[in-house]
C-alpha cells in the first residue's frame, strides 16, 4: 500500500467512524423526489487507542460497531510515517465485556502481508447513559439523531510484528440511536 493509498484508507476509516457515531444512515446518496421519510435503530460502540511499539512507533487502533452497518477495525502503524496498515470487517467484535479481533497488516511499502495484529481484552460501561439530540441537513435530508452515549472504559493489549503492549484508550462510548431521515425541502420538489 503506497502511502498516499494509506492516508486515504486512513480518511476513509475516520470518514466511517464519524458518520457512524451519528448514524452511518446519513451517508446516503440524494433522495428522488418521491423518496420516503426513514427510521433506523443503530447500537454500537466506539474505541479509539493508541500505543507505543519499541520498534515501529505509535499503533492507532480503531474499533467500530454498528447494528445496522456492522463492524469495522482499523490498524495504523507509524505516527507520522505510516509503515504498516490494515483493516477488516469481523463479524464478531463487542461480545459481553469481551474484545477479541485479529487485523492483518500490510507494509506501506509494497502491500506484502507482515503481521496479523491481534486485539484482545475487555469493556465495561462507566457512568450513566448521556442524552444525544442532533439535527442536521446532509445529501439532501433533514436528519433527527436521538438516543444516548454510554462512556465506556477498555483495557485492551495489542500485539503485533513481535511486539505486544497495552493500548491506552481515549475515545470509548457505547450509543444506542434512533435516526429518522427526511428528504428537505429543497430535495422534494
Amino acid at each position: 500500500m503506497t502511502r498516499n493509498r494509506m492516508r486515504a484508507a486512513v480518511g476513509a476509516c475516520a470518514t466511517l467512524l464519524a458518520v457512524g457515531v451519528t448514524g452511518a444512515a446519513q451517508a446516503a446518496p440524494q433522495p428522488s423526489q418521491s423518496a420516503p421519510a426513514t427510521t433506523t435503530y443503530e447500537k454500537g460502540h466506539v474505541v479509539e487507542c493508541t500505543a507505543k511499539l519499541k520498534r515501529y512507533g505509535t499503533a492507532y487502533v480503531s474499533l467500530y460497531s454498528n447494528s445496522v452497518y456492522g463492524n469495522h477495525t482499523q490498524v495504523v502503524i507509524g505516527a507520522d510515517e505510516p509503515t504498516h496498515a490494515g483493516a477488516t470487517q469481523p463479524a464478531k467484535l463487542f461480545d459481553r465485556g469481551s474484545i477479541q479481533t485479529a487485523v492483518p497488516v500490510v507494509r506501506s511499502d509494497d502491500d506484502k502481508p507482515a503481521s496479523n495484529a491481534l486485539i484482545k481484552g475487555r469493556y465495561a460501561p462507566v457512568g450513566t447513559p448521556k442524552p444525544v439530540h442532533e439535527e442536521m441537513d446532509d445529501a439532501g435530508y433533514h436528519i433527527v439523531t436521538t438516543g444516548t452515549h454510554q462512556q465506556i472504559k477498555a483495557r485492551l493489549n495489542i500485539k503485533v510484528l513481535g511486539q505486544t503492549a497495552r493500548l491506552q484508550c481515549g475515545e470509548a462510548f457505547a450509543y444506542d440511536l434512533k435516526i429518522m431521515k427526511t428528504p428537505s425541502e429543497g430535495a422534494r420538489q
